[in-house]
């Protein structure tokens, strides 16, 4: 039975060798099924890097966009986590969406239709107004542009709200929007949210790389009775506002 290791130092030799192997990797998906990378480079080097975390702690190049289930290589089996490249993406989400959730694998046409701005849904609006701000709370999710919205709604006193960042520190360390109040990692959520266990009444809005760990946060809070919980659709993949 492998034992999961707890601590990964992304700086170590051992890490940035099987760094390059991620690397290599993911081209030679590319290559046989004709993907194309994402075309904004940061966002690939972002997941070769929790693919690479997941195979040196967990044996396998788990989709770092999503919870790994289970302690053991049994358990994980059992749970049928997602491995780079998995079927969902190969099966639902590239042939409809044009690229995998994580974005590591896009189509050509996917790629030059990109555009920047991905935000089309919400606009980041300079007119706030307190009772439109406070609408989006009884919301299960929120765009971009809502999001922008908030925060400038909080710094003008408008409404009040618990910004939370549900990545891996590593992810933090390379990017984090600007306005966040917590980093309280996927990976040790249980014991990470005791930080605001006093604060269950409060509008929390959570957000990931891509939107998919967040939304499983999401529920979590729920069970643990948070009355508000926020998922910010796309992550801060697609976020349009500022970050550091």
């Amino acid at each position: 039975m492998q034992k999961e290791r707890d601590k990964i130092d992304i700086e170590s030799d051992e890490f940035q060798l099987e760094l390059d192997k991620t690397r290599v990797f993911s081209e030679k998906v590319r290559k046989k099924m004709r993907f194309q990378p994402n075309p904004i480079e940061s966002e690939n080097e972002r997941i070769f890097i929790g693919l690479t975390v997941n195979k040196l702690s967990k044996g396998k190049r788990y989709c770092p966009c999503f919870m790994v289930e289970g302690k053991t290589k049994e358990e994980r089996k059992i749970a049928n986590n997602r491995i780079c490249p998995c079927n969902p993406a190969l099966q639902n989400e590239i042939p409809k969406n044009g690229r995998c959730h994580c974005g590591i694998f896009c189509t050509q046409d996917y790629v030059d239709n990109f555009a920047k701005e991905e935000v089309k849904e919400a606009v980041h609006s300079t007119n706030l107004e307190k009772e439109n701000l406070e609408k989006l709370f009884k919301k299960d999710e929120i765009e971009s542009g809502n999001l922008m919205n908030l925060l400038d709604g909080r710094t003008q006193g408008l409404v009040d709200f618990l910004l939370i960042d549900v990545r891996e520190e590593r992810e933090y360390n390379i990017k984090k929007i600007i306005g966040q109040d917590y980093l309280i990692p996927t990976s040790n959520f249980y014991k990470g949210v005791n930080i605001i266990s006093n604060q269950k009444e409060a509008n929390i809005v959570v957000h990931c790389h891509s939107g998919a760990r967040s939304v499983q946060v999401q529920q979590l809070m729920r069970s643990l009775g948070f009355i508000t919980g926020i998922n910010l659709k796309g992550g801060i993949s697609n976020y349009g506002g500022d970050t550091e």
